[in-house]
Formats: structure tokens, C-alpha cells, sequence
């Protein structure tokens, strides 16, 4: 995850903060490659590649989102991850601002607090 990744993921965390109604559980996965000790560590105890940089829990229902720069790119293991996902149902969305994360969390049914005003 680069520098201006990780910015945009902390701004759109913070503006979800505000923005997502109390019936809403979010929280944001820490995804960075520590080396190969640590990520054999990881696979040993089931963390697997790919996993989305979000997940919001709604009505039952898991939505997930991977945040990516403009010009970021989305990995195979992500794809593949991804591809799983959405054969079980449940939404996942690639958001490269925030107000993609807003329109994804607004079309799978989440009624937002609040507007992002520019």
C-alpha cells in the first residue's frame, strides 16, 4: 500500500466516521506485506491474500470495498478474492474516492447520515 494510498483510505475511514448510521458495523482490514516471516505467519493462522480494505455489516449483509488510488491497480489475488466474493453474493465495489465509497454504500441500501459537501 502506497503513501497516498494509505492517505485516502484514513480520509475516507474518517468521513465514514461521521457519515455511516449507528445500525452499520465498519471496520478497515491492515493488509501491508511485512516480509515473508510474517506473512507465512499470517497463512499459517488462515489470513489469506486479497482480502478487501473494507467491510460494512448491514441487515445482515456484508459489503465490501477495496480502496485503490486513481491510478492503483487491482492485484490477482485481489481479483481472484474479489471473483469469490461475488459468486457468494455479497457486493464488493473497487473506490478510488470517497464518493465512490458513498454511491457503493448508497446502492446496496445504506442510508447515509449525512452529505459530502465539496
Amino acid at each position: 500500500m502506497s503513501n497516498e494510498e494509505d492517505r485516502l483510505h484514513t480520509h475516507i475511514w474518517r468521513a465514514l466516521q461521521i457519515l455511516l448510521p449507528d445500525d452499520v458495523v465498519a471496520w478497515s482490514n491492515e493488509n501491508r506485506r511485512n516480509g515473508q516471516r510474517e506473512g507465512a505467519r499470517r497463512k499459517a493462522r488462515g489470513c489469506i491474500a486479497g482480502v478487501p480494505d473494507m467491510q460494512f455489516t448491514h441487515a445482515g449483509r456484508t459489503l465490501y470495498v477495496e480502496i485503490k488510488t486513481p491510478t492503483g491497480s487491482v492485484s490477482k489475488e485481489q481479483r481472484a478474492l474479489h471473483k469469490r466474493l461475488k459468486s457468494t453474493g455479497a457486493p464488493v465495489a473497487v473506490c478510488r474516492c470517497l464518493d465512490d465509497v458513498i454511491g457503493f454504500l448508497s446502492r446496496e441500501g445504506i442510508s447515509l447520515r449525512g452529505e459530502v459537501m465539496a
